[in-house]
């Protein structure tokens, strides 16, 4: 019998081909042009990280691919302190086979609760469109903060606003390594 490939491997071919059918749309635009707004980030912030998970979910990350037009997954991870598992909706950039994505918390202050849960618990689950990979997430460095920084800022312009409004804390940048099943 030949050897098979590894799932882990089959299932980034399949987030490959969901990739594929992101397309940039009026939204897209309008999105990227009020995402660099305080007032619409302070609003997003109340209404996205409830909304886009079930929205992802329903729709299997169409609506956030094709509508929105940006690399969006679910992070599912494990609360640093209650233990309950929690969902987070993100864009991310692929470095090679791992997902990056950042904490921006939309510009505020502190920290948001998943990068806690993730430095608490760093094994965890994203869910890109169809596709469910389990993942194990690193604190990415300051090389790979100085590489990924500016693409966050390209796919998506109101991340350096974020970074503005943050004070003097930077936002982490994790790298989210798929792992076999």
């Amino acid at each position: 019998m030949p050897n098979a490939r590894p799932v882990t491997e089959q299932r980034l071919d399949e987030v490959a081909s969901y990739e594929r059918t992101r397309r940039d749309t009026l939204l897209t635009a309008a999105m990227r042009s009020l995402g660099k707004s305080k007032y619409f980030a302070s609003a997003y912030r109340r209404v996205g990280p409830r909304f886009d998970p079930w929205l992802m979910r329903v729709t299997h990350g169409r609506a956030i691919s094709r509508v929105y037009g940006m690399p969006a997954l679910i992070l599912d991870t494990v609360g640093a302190r209650s233990g309950l598992p929690r969902s987070s909706a993100l864009l991310y950039l692929r470095d090679g086979d791992d997902f990056a994505v950042v904490g921006t918390n939309f510009g505020q202050l502190h920290h948001p609760a998943w990068t806690g849960n993730l430095l608490a618990r760093p094994d965890a689950e994203v869910e890109v469109g169809p596709v469910r990979l389990r993942v194990r997430a690193e604190l990415a460095g300051q090389e790979a903060w100085e590489r990924l920084w500016p693409e966050f800022c390209a796919v998506y312009p109101g991340y350096a606003g974020y970074l503005e409004r943050c004070g003097d804390r930077t936002p982490r940048l994790f790298l989210l390594h798929p792992v076999d099943e």
